[in-house]
């Protein structure tokens, strides 16, 4: 056996760590967006409602109307109560409006119209009464789905030396090290119409402190490996809420040393020839009449 002596990396020090992050929010603006397409099947020379918006909502969006087929004549597409465009039969149309409370249309001629229109709606919120189900989810700044491993967990610079006595009466040397916390959630509601709204993404961040082993030219290494989020409603008519997201961390601290081992050098082996063709069979001989 020889003597070796390798780089490899050592751990100093690892704990595992519960983290929680709150927040009351209050929410004077929540945005609803989702898309809204109703099929028109509509008498002619009589104005169909297609769509309009409840009394405490206010909403804005683009709306596009498709006029298939139809009676002969134009359909006449109104909003908010005023004509807003006519189209012939194979046409379609979009307008953005600012305050969007309804959409009728009607059509020229005899029989049935039919077409398609469909909203881009934003809808801002006054209450949150009518959510069945609120729940929360995990996103980043942007509003996309993370997975706990993705959530920030930033060490910082700081670092300070403490002394500690451990349970044993052993006095030690531990270093004091910051850690950054960042998430955001989105909201998302069930109405009880079956409508879903989202809110914006929502920042939640706390700066704690953890006691490590980590000396000089130790790199500290942060992991989410499990993150549960949770949201209650406290106010039906600000709104306003309460965000709890638990977190399980593991942190590190990791160090590159040299560390002499016993061992030889290694060879390859032979490569062992299999025989793949099938042993010969002897066929006997007939037997003699």
């Amino acid at each position: 056996m020889e003597k070796h002596c390798i780089h490899v990396e050592k751990v100093f020090d690892w704990i595992a760590r519960s983290t929680k992050l709150t927040k009351r929010e209050t929410l004077p603006h929540t945005i609803v967006e989702h898309d809204i397409c109703v099929n028109i099947c509509a008498p002619c020379g009589k104005k169909t409602m297609l769509w309009c918006a409840e009394k405490t909502v206010h909403a804005f969006g683009t709306v596009t109307v498709v006029y298939e087929q139809g009676c002969g004549g134009q359909m006449n597409v109104f909003i908010n109560g005023e004509l807003a465009f006519s189209l012939q039969e194979g046409e379609s149309r979009s307008v953005t409006v600012s305050h969007l409370r309804d959409v009728h249309v009607e059509c020229e001629g005899n029989g049935t119209c039919i077409g398609r229109v469909c909203i881009q709606l934003h809808q801002q919120l006054d209450r949150l009464g009518d959510c069945e189900h609120i729940r929360c989810i995990l996103t980043d700044a942007c509003g996309q789905p993370i997975t706990p491993e993705q959530i920030v967990c930033r060490i910082l610079d700081e670092r300070q030396t403490v002394h500690v006595t451990l349970p044993n009466g052993k006095r030690v040397e531990l270093q004091k090290i910051y850690v950054l916390v960042e998430t955001f959630v989105i909201l998302q509601c069930t109405r009880k119409d079956g409508t879903v709204w989202k809110t914006k993404p929502i920042s939640l961040a706390t700066i704690e402190d953890v006691l490590l082993c980590a000396p000089p030219e130790t790199d500290i290494v942060c992991e989410t490996i499990t993150a549960d989020c949770k949201v209650a409603l406290l106010s039906t008519t600000c709104p306003q809420v309460l965000i709890s997201v638990q977190l399980c961390q593991h942190i590190q601290s990791l160090g590159r040393v040299k560390v002499e081992i016993d061992g030889i050098t290694c060879t390859p082996r032979i490569e062992q020839q299999v025989d793949v063709c099938p042993t010969h069979l002897s066929i006997p001989s007939c037997p003699l009449l």
